[in-house]
């Protein structure tokens, strides 16, 4: 066996340090060949009790804490032997990374939004759920479903305005992003398109992305600011470098509970539907994605969706969970089936597959 097949080999043990040393002993006395790729492949297989750790893509700010402190106990009343990693970031900065290790995977379990749920469809990097490893899908309204055929939704947040309430008034239309006296104080983003979903509709031409890019065009003086991080958005704007910005709801109320300078709104014409996807990974074991499933169906326990509203702002999934009374006054929290109501549902399937050629249509109409 050559080095670099011994290399390949070992590489796919990463995670599991007991079973790496047993193949490195292989590998020191010689052994190499068929005997050696079969004895490695039957360790891929292994029990649960030997997998060691998952690697779970999680949301950045206070999501990675909410699952430390409630799925995480809850796991390990059934799963005492596995440990659960996280690795926190944006979806726009991690999705690029998953998609260059996925001939040697490290993240078994994502948490990603509708976007990069569809893009992941078509890169072929989820594998389905199996109903068994996730009960609490029962919670779910009729028709809250991952478009595509993969995904579980776990919670959702109303897309709309986000401001800085010194600076401007409570925008009432989606139009006033517009307005030629916030000339470089609105930011947005070129790999979310929300705001351009909002735009095709309140231009009459329904939630279509490339006729509310058009519909920017002539507002362009307007962005001042173009941005990949919601923290970073949010900070720009309780500066007051800028005043306004297509933003998430319960990303906003996050920031605004923080200390942050933001407020939210949902302006007269709506707001788009932004859920968050658990996803199962492929290239693991089938041991590792029971696991991994196993654990992902903790997200849709009820103590994790209440923590989901309470302590993120996120509106609940379930339907055994609601808004506490406190909060329902607050715009950024909305219940699953007013969001299957009220809120502007785009195609992300079609949209998912026309990503490059959207972002390209920015560049050109927006940022040149």
């Amino acid at each position: 066996m050559s080095q670099d097949e011994t290399d390949n080999i070992l590489r796919a043990f990463d995670r599991h340090a007991n079973r790496r040393s047993v193949l490195r002993g292989l590998v020191a006395m010689g052994a190499g060949g068929l005997a050696f790729g079969q004895f490695a492949e039957a360790l891929a297989q292994a029990t649960s009790d030997e997998v060691a750790q998952l690697t779970i893509l999680s949301q950045p700010g206070v999501v990675p804490e909410i699952l430390k402190d409630v799925t995480l106990p809850l796991y390990k009343k059934t799963h005492p032997k596995t440990e659960i990693a996280f690795e926190a970031a944006s979806n726009a900065v991690a999705y690029p990374k998953m998609l260059a290790q996925r001939g040697n995977p490290v993240v078994s379990g994502a948490m990603v939004n509708d976007l990069f749920a569809q893009r992941g469809v078509n890169d072929k990097m989820w594998d389905r759920f199996d109903p068994a490893f996730v009960p609490n899908i029962s919670t779910l309204p009729a028709g809250f479903t991952t478009p595509g055929g993969f995904g579980i939704p776990f919670h959702l947040s109303p897309w709309g305005i986000m401001y800085n309430p010194d600076k401007v008034e409570e925008p009432k239309s989606w139009t006033d992003l517009w307005n030629p006296k916030y000339k470089g104080r609105v930011s947005m983003w070129d790999v979310y398109y929300d705001a351009y979903i909002m735009a095709g509709v309140v231009t009459g031409k329904g939630p279509d992305i490339e006729a509310g890019i058009k519909a920017w065009a002539p507002h362009k003086e307007n962005i001042g600011a173009w941005v990949n991080s919601p923290t970073a958005e949010e900070d720009l704007v309780s500066r007051g470098e800028m005043w306004l910005a297509p933003h998430w709801g319960s990303w906003t109320a996050m920031a605004k509970s923080q200390g942050k300078n933001v407020a939210f709104t949902i302006p007269k014409e709506g707001g788009v539907q932004w859920t968050g996807h658990m996803q199962v990974c492929t290239g693991f074991s089938p041991k590792v994605s029971e696991l991994t499933q196993r654990y992902l169906n903790t997200w849709l326990s009820d103590e994790c969706q209440l923590a989901w509203v309470e302590r993120g702002f996120y509106s609940p999934a379930s339907t055994r969970v609601k808004v506490p009374e406190a909060l329902k006054s607050n715009p950024a929290i909305i219940s699953s089936e007013d969001a299957l109501t009220k809120l502007v549902h785009p195609d992300f399937v079609k949209m998912g597959a026309e990503m490059p050629r959207l972002k390209s249509m920015i560049d050109r109409n927006l940022k040149s």
